[in-house]
């Protein structure tokens, strides 16, 4: 199969004569270069530089990849060449719903940056390839739902998937098990996300990117991004873990052991006071303690427990996400054996 054929910019790479022809990744002095999005790319230089960088990058990873796996990479580039043109032909300013808009320039910006941060492939655990799956897609709004000029709402699923080919067999049954992990857990927030919000009154995008926090430990950050069209969207941030040599999904009881909810509770609080003493929204220690209870708040880090809040949880919106680390030595009362043989594994999160 070759990488190149669906990608309606990746027709060739070729050396063009002048400085403007050159930086995009297809011929822009073909004669059938006449579609409108075709032309904005050859005639911008920043977008076809970003878009010849993007043709090199995905054929470089594509290369990389076994057969099965190019189908759901290439797939993936097909959705998002549909999609990114139409998803920022969508202005909040309906008179500048054009090509030379400034405002479909900056979203195409934004677009490129993020598919390639999306496209290239990671290694974990030394020849574990890993990669992007991205889903695009627009659906019509419903009416008197969304503001009058939104006809169209956006949304976006990435997630982490492994290529296991050429892996060893035991390496090949736990990766295995970890795809079908991730997959599982896109349809589960996928689920919940439905039930609790409509998706076709807002925007929706779910990034998930798997993590090798150790040799053990797998950790798998969801982060479920909502705009609904008022002042700003919203965000929800979970994170699921994985131990490879259980074969199963960590619990709060395979780390901590015995009545550690009150003591760490007061200890998250004692710190979000120090940190963002303005914009703390809880009053006492017991409200955060539903937060904490819930390993989705968890991550590993050689420092410490990672608890990390959604916005407004804990804290006003201008605070982000925010973050507290307990250091393990803190925890120590508290630990399993498991994980104290967990800690001298796990690597830091700098």
């Amino acid at each position: 199969m070759n990488p190149i054929a669906p990608h309606l910019y990746l027709l060739c790479l070729i050396t063009c004569f002048s400085l403007k022809l050159q930086a995009a990744s297809f011929d822009c002095t073909a004669t059938n270069t006449t579609r409108e999005i075709d032309r904005f790319i050859c005639n911008n230089d920043s977008i076809s530089a970003l878009d010849e960088s993007m043709g090199m990058v995905y054929q470089e990873n594509y290369r990389q990849l076994s057969p099965s796996n190019r189908v759901l990479y290439l797939n993936s580039q097909r959705q998002w060449l549909n999609y990114w043109p139409q998803a920022c032909l969508r202005s909040y300013d309906p008179k500048s719903r054009h090509y030379q808009s400034e405002q479909f320039a900056q979203c195409a910006t934004y677009e490129y940056e993020r598919r390639l941060q999306e496209l290239p492939i990671r290694l974990m655990r030394q020849n574990w390839k890993v990669f992007s799956v991205g889903r695009y897609s627009l659906t019509k709004a419903q009416v008197n739902s969304v503001p009058e000029w939104v006809k169209q709402v956006q949304h976006q699923l990435i997630y982490s998937q492994i290529d296991i080919e050429g892996l060893l067999e035991e390496d090949q049954v736990q990766a295995k098990q970890l795809n079908q992990w991730i997959v599982s857990r896109y349809k589960k927030l996928g689920l919940i996300n439905r039930t609790a919000l409509n998706e076709n009154d807002m925007d929706s995008f779910l990034w998930m990117k798997l993590e090798n926090r150790s040799l053990d430990l797998m950790s798998l950050k969801s982060i479920y991004y909502f705009n609904g069209f008022g002042a700003h969207g919203n965000s929800v941030v979970s994170h699921a873990h994985w131990s490879l040599s259980k074969g199963r999904e960590v619990m709060p009881s395979d780390i901590l052991q015995g009545a550690w909810q009150n003591q760490v509770a007061l200890e998250v609080y004692r710190r979000l006071q120090e940190s963002i003493p303005d914009m703390i929204l809880v009053k006492s220690a017991e409200e955060v303690r539903p937060s904490i209870e819930r390993i989705d708040t968890w991550d590993f880090y050689q420092e410490g427990l990672a608890f990390t809040f959604s916005p407004y949880e804990v804290a006003a919106y201008a605070a982000g996400r925010p973050e507290v680390v307990i250091p393990w030595a803190v925890l120590s009362a508290y630990l399993t054996d498991d994980a104290k043989s967990q800690i001298l594994l796990l690597r830091s999160k700098f």
